[in-house]
C-alpha cells in the first residue's frame, strides 16, 4: 500500500471522522423517516388521526431513538467543555458506538431479537467502558493530595464504580417497567428464550441478574487491568489521568 493510500485511510479512521459518519446516519434516518411519516399522512386525505398514529408508530419511534443518539453523541464534547475534561479519544469513540448501538441500531435492525447475545454483549461492554472511566475518575478525586495510591485501591474503585452503576440502571429498568408498562426487564419472554438461571425464576428476574453479572465480569476485566496498568507502568497511567482531568489555569484576574 502506498504512503498516499496510508495517510488516506488513516484520515478516513480518525475518531472525529467515525463520529461524524454516526451523526450523519443519524440526521439521515431521520429525515426518511420523517418523509415516511408525512406519505401517510397526505396520501389519504380521508385517513383518521389515529390510523395515522398506527401506521406511523415505527417511523416515530426510529426518529425518536435517532434523535436521542443524535443528542448522546455531542455528549462527550459538552462535559468537556463544561468540566475541563480531555477523554482519551478511543475512550470517547467508544462510548459514543456503545450508545449509537444501543439505543438506534438495537432498535432499527431489532438486534435484541436477532441475536440471543446481543443484550449480553452491551451490558459486558458497559461493564468495561463505566471501569475505565471509574479508573481515570481516581484521579479527578484524589489528586490534590496524593497519588502514592495501591494499585489494588485503584482497581477495587474501578470495579465497584461500574457494579454501582450496572445496580443503578437496573433499578431505573425496573421503575420504568412499574410505571410505564416498558419491557426493560424483558419479563415477559418464552420460556424457550436462552438467559441464565432456571425456567421457574421467571425472564425479569433471569434478564436482570444476567445483565449484572456480565456487567460485572466486564467490570472484573477492567479492574484487572487497570491494576497492572497502574501497577507496572504507573507514569503512563497518571499521563492518561492528568490528560483527562487537566489543572485548570489559574485566572491572572483573581489572582491580582
Amino acid at each position: 500500500m502506498s504512503e498516499k493510500r496510508k495517510k488516506q485511510k488513516k484520515r478516513i479512521l480518525r475518531p472525529e471522522v467515525i463520529v461524524w459518519f454516526i451523526r450523519l446516519t443519524l440526521i439521515i434516518s431521520i429525515l426518511l423517516n420523517c418523509v415516511v411519516v408525512f406519505l401517510h399522512i397526505f396520501q389519504d386525505r380521508h385517513i383518521e388521526r389515529r390510523e395515522v398514529l398506527e401506521a406511523s408508530s415505527d417511523q416515530f419511534e426510529l426518529i425518536s431513538l435517532a434523535v436521542l443518539a443524535l443528542i448522546l453523541t455531542f455528549l462527550p464534547n459538552y462535559i468537556e467543555r463544561r468540566q475541563n475534561v480531555h477523554f482519551p479519544q478511543v475512550l470517547e469513540l467508544t462510548i459514543i458506538l456503545f450508545m449509537y448501538s444501543s439505543i438506534y441500531l438495537s432498535a432499527r435492525y431489532e438486534l435484541y431479537y436477532r441475536f440471543f447475545w446481543w443484550d449480553d454483549l452491551l451490558h459486558t461492554l458497559s461493564g468495561v467502558i463505566t471501569g475505565f472511566i471509574g479508573f481515570l475518575f481516581v484521579y479527578r478525586l484524589n489528586h490534590k493530595y496524593t497519588m502514592n495510591i495501591n494499585p489494588l485501591f485503584i482497581a477495587l474503585f474501578a470495579f465497584t464504580f461500574s457494579v454501582t452503576f450496572a445496580v443503578f440502571w437496573e433499578i431505573f429498568e425496573f421503575i420504568m417497567d412499574v410505571n410505564f408498562g416498558t419491557n426493560m426487564q424483558r419479563w415477559n419472554l418464552p420460556e424457550s428464550t436462552i438467559l441464565m438461571g432456571k425456567h421457574y425464576q421467571g425472564s425479569g428476574l433471569r434478564d436482570t441478574m444476567s445483565d449484572l453479572i456480565l456487567a460485572s465480569i466486564g467490570a472484573l476485566g477492567t479492574s484487572v487491568v487497570c491494576y497492572f496498568l497502574y501497577k507496572n507502568e504507573k507514569r503512563k497511567a497518571l499521563k492518561i489521568m492528568r490528560e483527562t482531568f487537566p489543572e485548570k489555569a489559574p485566572n491572572p484576574d483573581k489572582s491580582s
